[in-house]
């Protein structure tokens, strides 16, 4: 099994790339040029010569001192300080046998590496140093020294000292916190490794902004088959898709064909979910569910993109099977039950050969049981009509308040059985939408009807209508406003059935709309039905241009708010 490619953390234990200190080795070359700079100013008589000893013993002091340093351990701590001392004592031999206050020039390099090697205490160090040397002349040959010149040269390298000093302690704290943050980014990036590695039920592909692919983890070889060393680098995501799938993309997006018409949506909205084809090495095809969101680089710059996939062949073909054997039951049940019923009206309404009371009852029963098969058998027609996209409206002026009486009026009889109290608020003047009205019927009546069956006796289910206003981001508040051209949103009617019934857990209420999904409190108080009512009024609703919204507390009852646009 492979990994995906991620950059590399460097191992634990490894050194980090540090830079190193002034006064190291690499920092003493300035002061080497300084003194090969004042051999050849002696050579040519540009700087003067009072003792040849003095002179030729500072140039060989100043290159032992240097071979010195290179002689010393590499770990050794101190591997930097025979440079600096050996130019000092160098600087203070020229000066001495010079007689030039120039020489002390090359005071500055060595004053430099001891601050740097021991922070201020070099400093000082180096001051000191740079006062002897250029005290040097009255110390080793007797000459008249003023104290001028001690004193400007001990000022000059303390100033000089103490501000490479901070330079070097601020260079190494920068350092220590730059080699904390590389370690923390090495572990993160083990961590991110070591996550996407062990994903191997989804397929996870990074790619550059051109479509190659850059990370490649297990999920991905075992499902299109290829190991991540033929893919990475090699391979674009494009190849793994079907290209009349990216064709009939490109043309609906109004984008070029290949990867823009893969990411155009994501592009656009930030991220996209889809089912597409992807092609494994064998030729074979798989469906699956893909998550696309770009990636960017450290800087925050547009790097590629992340496509993380899960194979979804085995539980679309499943749906699709559940699909086709819904609509083929259905089908076959509408047959026969339209027979039944036909003939149930035959029988119960024979006048010649009149039924006894007994049997007329047990009729009545089974013509009451046919219609409710009927509806069922309805109800599954419709949601498979939905699922397949055959679902149409015939659109016309509707006064939802007539509908919502009406449902009332058909749900009187069930209520008052089950002791169920029904209260009505509409307006008096109507209220019209846009809209197909016997599916909105439906829909009304299935609301309405689900109340009353969870409310028990006592209880009670409010249905109120009124008009309001949709803004442009989407809230809704109550009354009449205005139509201005100039507006920002549009009319709307909104409709509530509240009930005080068995309510519905908080953590089950996104499944309401689920095909076939019934609540926990629905079983647990064996309340008939399929669990199909919501499904057909969220379609409806939806192909209307409307939307509905669930309040319900365990307990307390349940409020279905249904939103559609007004006729204007």
């Amino acid at each position: 099994m492979t990994a995906a490619v991620l950059p590399r953390p460097v191992p634990d234990g490894a050194p980090s790339p540090v830079r190193p200190r002034p006064g190291s080795a690499p920092d003493d070359l300035p002061t080497l040029i300084g003194f090969a700079l004042a051999a050849v100013l002696l050579a040519v008589g540009a700087l003067p010569v009072v003792d040849v000893l003095f002179v030729l013993t500072g140039l060989l002091v100043a290159v032992l001192g240097r071979l010195a340093g290179l002689a010393s351990p590499a770990g050794s701590p101190r591997r930097w300080l025979p440079g600096p001392a050996a130019a000092l004592a160098g600087a203070a031999l020229l000066h001495a046998g010079t007689g030039s206050a120039v020489t002390l020039l090359l005071l500055t390099g060595p004053v430099a590496a001891l601050a740097g090697g021991a922070g201020r205490r070099g400093a000082l160090a180096g001051a000191a140093g740079a006062a002897l040397a250029a005290m040097a002349p009255g110390l080793l040959t007797g000459a008249p020294v003023g104290l001028a010149v001690p004193l400007l040269a001990t000022a000059g390298a303390a100033a000089a000292g103490f501000a490479v000093a901070d330079l070097a302690a601020l260079q190494r704290s920068r350092d220590a916190e730059l080699d904390v943050a590389t370690r923390m980014l090495a572990a993160r990036a083990r961590t991110m490794t070591s996550v996407i590695d062990a994903v191997t039920e989804q397929s996870i592909i990074g790619t550059d902004v051109d479509g190659v692919v850059r990370v490649w983890n297990p999920g991905a070889e075992r499902l299109l088959g290829l190991p991540r060393h033929e893919v990475v680098r090699g391979r674009s995501i494009v190849d793994f898709h079907l290209s009349e799938e990216l064709a009939a993309a490109a043309e609906a997006a109004g984008t070029a064909p290949g990867l823009a018409a893969l990411v155009h949506a994501a592009q656009e909205n930030g991220s996209d979910v889809r089912d597409w084809t992807y092609v494994a090495a064998d030729g074979s095809r798989r469906t699956v569910s893909v998550a696309i969101t770009p990636r960017t680089d450290d800087r925050g710059e547009h790097a590629g993109w992340n496509f993380v996939g899960t194979d979804m062949t085995e539980a679309r073909a499943t749906e699709r099977l559940k699909d086709q054997f819904v609509s083929l039951i259905s089908h076959e049940l509408r047959t026969p039950l339209s027979s039944i019923l036909g003939y149930l009206e035959l029988v119960l309404d024979e006048d010649a050969d009149p039924l006894t009371d007994e049997q007329r009852q047990f009729l009545t029963t089974v013509e009451r049981n046919a219609h409710r098969l009927q509806r069922l058998v309805g109800d599954l027609l419709f949601t498979a009509q939905v699922e397949a996209g055959r679902f149409t409206l015939q659109p016309a002026d509707v006064d939802l308040a007539g509908v919502v009486r009406a449902a009332e009026e058909t749900a009187r009889v069930t209520a008052a059985a089950g002791g169920v109290e029904l209260v009505v608020a509409v307006p008096d003047d109507g209220l019209v939408v846009r809209g197909d009205a016997v599916r909105l019927g439906q829909a009304c009546d299935n609301l309405v009807f689900n109340a009353v069956k969870f409310t028990p006796p006592g209880g009670r289910v409010t249905l109120s209508l009124r008009a309001g206003w949709r803004a442009a981001d989407g809230r809704v508040v109550d009354g009449r406003v205005v139509d201005d051209p100039g507006s920002d949103g549009e009319p709307v009617a909104v409709l509530s059935v509240r009930d005080t019934g068995v309510g519905i857990p908080a953590g089950e209420q996104k499944e309401l709309f689920t095909r076939f999904f019934r609540a926990s409190t629905a079983r647990r108080n064996a309340v008939p039905g399929v669990g199909l009512g919501l499904t057909i009024t969220k379609a409806i609703t939806t192909a209307h241009g409307g939307t509905i919204e669930v309040d319900s507390a365990e307990g307390e009852g349940t409020t279905f708010t249904l939103v559609l646009p007004a006729a204007r």
